[in-house]
């Protein structure tokens, strides 16, 4: 009576581990995230922090969510060809930043000598504000889960990258605040009583 237990546990468990292979093989490899936040700062303060890589440490949000993770910062590391590297318990990568406009910054990042990923970041300017938008697309190449994978990966970096804009517009509506407090405080020193 055991043995019959046992063996119906087992041929239901590989008939469990079968079709959830099956499933994954049939679920898209590929994956996006697209977020955007408002910043009340202005577009040049955002984009200094998020074209020079030795700036994200004021914002990104990488060390929160893995304490782990050991960044090097690589020549260049401000502006395009700006290079970053990385790695942590969960694995390593680099990010390159590949394009800058008046509007936009864009990179690729490869994660683990084999996932690729693009990314960019617009900045749209509206009133007082600037509305940052970044958008990350990849494919996840593990055998026969990389379905599975892709919906992991688009969950954790939708989450990482919302807390990485509300970082970001911290840092940089304090920077700015701080620049015309700054600037007021030079004007005053500098006038005649």
């Amino acid at each position: 009576m055991l043995i019959k237990l046992l063996k119906l546990f087992l041929q239901s468990l590989f008939l469990l581990l079968l079709v959830a292979v099956v499933i994954g093989l049939t679920l898209p490899q590929n994956y996006s995230v697209d977020k955007k936040i408002e910043i009340n700062a202005n577009t040049r303060t955002i984009k200094s922090l998020v074209t020079d890589f030795n700036q994200w440490h004021k914002w990104s949000p990488w060390q929160q969510v893995d304490p782990s993770i050991k960044f090097t910062v690589n020549e260049p590391s401000l502006g395009v060809g700006a290079h970053q590297s990385w790695v942590s318990k969960w694995g390593y990568g680099e990010m390159t930043i590949t394009s800058i406009s008046q509007n936009k910054m864009s990179f690729n990042m490869l994660l683990d000598d084999e996932n690729i990923v693009q990314g960019t970041l617009a900045f749209i300017e509206e009133n007082q504000s600037v509305t940052v938008i970044c958008h990350i697309e990849g494919q996840a190449n593990t055998i026969l889960i990389s379905g599975y994978m892709a919906i992991l990966s688009e969950y954790v970096l939708g989450n990482t990258v919302a807390l990485g804009l509300n970082n970001l517009k911290t840092v940089a509506q304090l920077s700015d605040m701080q620049s015309i407090m700054e600037s007021h405080d030079s004007q005053n020193s500098t006038s005649p009583n």
